[in-house]
């Protein structure tokens, strides 16, 4: 593509040919235009040379810089970033509906919903988010929204294969850096908003006004609504797309009544736009029927059926890391992704809705994130739980004893003994399950589908189902 081709602010450029993008120089080669991004820890101006002389064409800048190239200066090089890779790669987000959905909990059990009762009604539909993306097949993801250059080759891709539907979970850090700029969204939907990502967003004030900028006619047509959210309920009252609301508590356009929680899943009645339908779903837990409510509003909206929202939402086993429950010989082990205050919260009180004795919860933080939460966690799981064994999760830079003794922090202040400290997340699972009595369920929070454990910058291979099944199998 020619540059001018490719932005309105590059229209005066020269009639250069521009063969790919990129903004880190390992992915420049001969023809490519280069981002300068400037970043918290990096600025990609560094770099600008290095990129010249490993073939890039021309630089994108915030500032002229000296070197002896087409130089074009933007006021945002992230933002003109994503532009720049809707149009270089024929804007796919145009061809397909593509659906986003943002929120702190629930975006990607609500996407797998979403994308069975799409495919329960015969269509096609792909998925893009923390589990990675794919339509039929499956492909692994560094982020749970993928860089702009990244997400519009995976659109594109799937525009190719003729997929007509994608969900994707939208993060607050793909809306704050502007990764987005220029992606039009047929759909988007909110979950609700609890603290998280604080390392990056410093209050959660910040946090929350990422979240509200997708809800703008610059990215979508219309929108899907939490109303028993109070962010959400602020998103309703300010927002200028249309909106449909769902909810149980507060009146909304979709409503569930009649709630039933059991081990195995949650049945209720879903009152759909004056439609009654008779909802059963395989994962457990009030939070997943927030998490069906949305789907399916999300579903009414693509015009499906009631027979196939139905069919979509029962049909659908299980999803990788969510709510994910093993039998053992004596005891459940119930694997989960919850990772924050709130998630923890919702996860361990949906099991004492059914649990027949104790709940011994395994859980840790993240290093190198926001450690304001650790604390919050360890109160939240001592006192929720009837023993809990504090370990490593993705340690990153951080010493794992230092992350541990914060949590630690959090159980003392709620007053709790029922608890004990070991570093080693393999040990720490092992001394649940021997520990374990009869009826006894294991919650695992934390990592749910990821397959690696982060240690001072290595992705050591390491996955909680794998080696719980391996373990059980060994002790069997």
């Amino acid at each position: 593509m020619k540059l001018r081709e490719l932005h309105d602010l590059f229209k005066d450029a020269q009639d250069t040919e521009i063969t790919s993008l990129a903004f880190d120089t390992s992915q420049v080669k001969e023809g490519s235009l280069f981002f300068c991004l400037e970043g918290t820890k990096v600025d990609g101006h560094l770099f600008a040379q290095e990129a010249v002389e490993k073939g890039a064409v021309a630089i994108v800048t915030q500032h002229k810089l000296p070197l002896d190239c087409i130089q074009i200066t933007v006021k945002n090089t992230r933002k003109t970033l994503s532009e720049c890779a809707c149009n270089f790669y024929g804007n796919p987000s145009l061809k397909m509906k593509l659906i986003g959905i943002t929120g702190t909990n629930g975006k990607t059990t609500t996407s797998y919903v979403l994308k069975n009762i799409i495919e329960a009604s015969g269509r096609r539909c792909g998925i893009i988010g923390t589990n990675g993306w794919g339509a039929e097949e499956h492909h692994e993801l560094n982020l749970t929204t993928p860089d702009s250059i990244e997400l519009q080759q995976i659109l594109k891709e799937m525009v190719d294969k003729g997929v007509e539907y994608v969900v994707m979970e939208v993060s607050a850090h793909a809306l704050a850096l502007d990764k987005l700029s220029g992606v039009k969204f047929y759909i988007v939907a909110f979950t609700n908003l609890s603290r998280d990502h604080l390392d990056f967003f410093n209050n959660m004030e910040n946090y929350k006004s990422a979240k509200k900028k997708l809800f703008t006619r610059n990215f979508s047509q219309c929108a899907v609504i939490n109303a028993d959210d109070p962010v959400g309920l602020e998103i309703l009252n300010n927002c200028e797309l249309p909106c449909l609301t769902y909810g149980y508590k507060n009146p909304s356009d979709v409503f569930a009544v009649n709630l039933e929680i059991s081990e195995f899943g949650i049945e209720y009645v879903l009152n759909l736009m004056d439609d009654i339908l008779h909802i059963k779903f395989s994962l457990s837990g009030k939070f997943n029927m927030y998490n069906t409510l949305c789907a399916a509003t999300i579903a009414r909206l693509l015009g499906i059926s009631n027979s196939e929202i139905e069919r979509g939402i029962f049909s659908l086993k299980k999803v990788d890391g969510r709510f994910n429950i093993i039998n053992a010989e004596n005891c459940s082990v119930l694997i989960d992704f919850a990772h924050t205050e709130d998630g923890l919260r919702n996860i361990l009180s949906s099991v004492k809705e059914f649990a027949k004795h104790r709940i011994i919860t395994v859980f840790g933080c993240g290093g190198n994130r926001d450690a304001g939460k650790r604390s919050n966690m360890g109160e939240v799981a001592a006192t929720l739980s009837d023993y809990c064994i504090v370990t490593s999760d993705n340690p990153r830079y951080e010493p794992p004893m230092q992350i541990i003794s914060e949590i630690e922090e959090g159980i003392k202040r709620a007053g709790k003994t029922n608890y004990c400290l070991e570093p080693d997340r393999k040990a720490a699972i092992i001394k649940a399950l021997n520990m374990a009595d009869n009826d006894d369920i294991i919650v695992i929070a934390g990592k749910g589908a990821e397959n690696y454990q982060e240690v001072m910058g290595k992705k050591i291979p390491y996955n909680d189902e794998e080696f719980i099944l391996d373990i059980i199998e060994r002790l069997s």
